[in-house]
């Protein structure tokens, strides 16, 4: 049977009419947005004209700008004292781009090494311990490439600067006077084998104030005199010389706990002394903020004034506290120490807080709970333990729970003696020492 073939002619234009519709529509979606123009040729009528954006068909956007390196390392946590950062960028820089930030830093400038990279050039030393944040600007306000290119978003990322050696810090400490000992610098042309600490130390036998010796004398020029007068040109890698004795009678008590180099409790409490003079939180840690506060005050020749006070409490009967300021015992009470079932535990401790009068709670040996109000004079030194007033009806034998007790009067005298990081030295009771000796 045959086809009507003015129907099937019919169909065939009508395919036609719509598929040349749609593949114009194609083309002027496909190269209208490559920038060319495009005839469509109407199913219905003569061609219609397509606005022509460029007569260049190899037109091309500009690279995007990416940062490709940054050193330090983001995230490192040793970063060298006087380390200089770099930034690497994709594309070369427009000459007036804004530059990167640090934070915190010390002097310097920014450089450009290449036409895409940029340095910080430090004058001078990072504080020790400290995070730096380096930011890169982005956006419309930030870091552009010559071809007009903007970074597209900030970078924020941080490094850490590694830490400064124990013995510096007691270096710059005894700078300061925070420190029983002096630190005299070795002579320019010294060959010596780097710092050391002289002190030959008396054997101690439990009592307060045994005597040592020292062998050799304290310079009579001080070696902050020699100290750069800016913060960040101060050395923090220990220098050359010697730490010495300020006295020549150092209880023997305290002179035994001394290390140089090593972290020990005399340097806890002189950094505890240091921040509290500083308003920082006392809790005897070199970090970061002590390190910017110490450095600042050895290029201002910030030295203290107050004196060296020590507080040794013994429990040989008569139970006694004595201060020792400066070289000299200024000051000896009778106290009462921690009973058998609650003693006050032997050692050294730097006091870490301190009240003109406070509320004292806690539990009695039988369990029963206590409230004591109106304490006075009262300077902790070992968790609960404290020197503080209290009223009993005599004084120097163990009666307390492991505090220190002495009249009013003669707290008053001693608070003042006793400011944020003073050591109080607990000698052992006798009883503990017996013990001691016969093991």
């Amino acid at each position: 049977m045959g086809l009507d073939r003015r129907t099937h002619d019919d169909g065939q234009s009508r395919r036609r009419r719509v598929l040349g519709v749609a593949t114009g529509l194609v083309l002027v979606v496909a190269l209208a947005g490559a920038g060319t123009l495009v005839a469509l040729q109407r199913a219905d009528g003569p061609a219609a004209s397509v606005p022509r954006h460029s007569s260049n068909p190899t037109t091309t956007v500009p690279a995007p700008l990416v940062i490709t390196s940054v050193s330090p390392s983001p995230g490192s946590a040793d970063a060298a004292f006087d380390t200089s950062v770099t930034v690497d960028f994709s594309e070369p820089l427009a000459t007036d781009s804004p530059l990167p930030t640090l934070s915190p830093a010390p002097p310097g400038n920014w450089v450009r090494t290449a036409p895409a990279a940029v340095r910080f050039v430090p004058e001078g030393n990072f504080t020790p311990f400290s995070t730096v944040q380096l930011r890169v600007p982005g956006g419309p306000d930030g870091i552009r490439s010559r071809s007009g290119q903007d970074l597209l978003s900030t970078l924020r990322k941080n490094f850490v600067i590694e830490g400064a050696s124990e013995l510096r810090l007691q270096q710059l400490l005894s700078e300061l006077g925070y420190l029983p000992l002096q630190f005299v610098a070795a002579p320019a042309a010294s060959s010596g084998d780097g710092p050391i600490a002289i002190a030959h130390l008396a054997s101690g036998s439990g009592q307060p104030y045994e005597g040592t010796t020292t062998t050799t004398s304290a310079s009579s020029v001080p070696a902050i005199d020699s100290e750069p007068l800016v913060a960040a040109e101060v050395p923090v890698l220990p220098a050359a010389g010697s730490l010495v004795w300020r006295y020549g009678n150092m209880p023997a008590s305290l002179a035994a706990l001394w290390q140089p180099g090593e972290l020990n409790v005399i340097t806890t409490g002189a950094v505890m002394a240091f921040e509290s003079a500083h308003g920082l939180t006392t809790d005897g840690e070199a970090g970061p903020a002590v390190w910017s506060a110490l450095l600042q005050a050895v290029a201002r020749r910030e030295v203290t004034t107050a004196p060296y006070d020590y507080v040794v409490v013994s429990q040989n009967l008569p139970e006694t506290a004595s201060v020792w300021s400066d070289g000299q015992v200024i000051f000896t009470t009778l106290v009462n120490t921690g009973i058998p079932v609650a003693p006050t535990a032997a050692g050294t401790y730097p006091v870490f807080a301190r009240f003109l009068v406070t509320t004292m709670t806690g539990k009695n040996p039988n369990g029963k709970p206590y409230k004591d109000p109106g304490i006075p004079w009262v300077s902790y030194f070992n968790g609960g333990d404290a020197l503080h007033g209290y009223i009993r009806a005599s004084y120097g034998f163990p009666q307390s729970l492991g505090c220190v007790e002495m009249t009013y009067a003669n707290a008053k005298t001693m608070f003042p003696l006793t400011p944020l990081g003073t050591l109080v030295t607990v000698l052992p009771s006798p009883a503990t020492s017996s013990l001691r000796r016969s093991i």
